[in-house]
């Protein structure tokens, strides 16, 4: 779920088992989690090539 931030293009993530956490991508284009993200990194992952290959296909639009 995309939230407001002044800053940042910031997500909050909600996993099933998990505590929410976000993520955001800086103004270097770099991904980032909140400190305690509690998922493996894998996941993590997921999560952010999920965000980026949906933020490209809005791109082309």
């Amino acid at each position: 779920m995309r939230i407001q931030d002044d800053f940042h293009e910031t997500y909050a993530v909600i996993l099933d088992g998990y505590h929410s956490f976000c993520v955001w991508l800086d103004a270097n284009s770099t991904w980032h989690s909140s400190r305690y993200t509690g998922v493996e990194p894998g996941i993590l992952d997921q999560i952010i090539n999920k965000l980026s290959s949906s933020k490209s296909a809005e791109n082309l639009v």
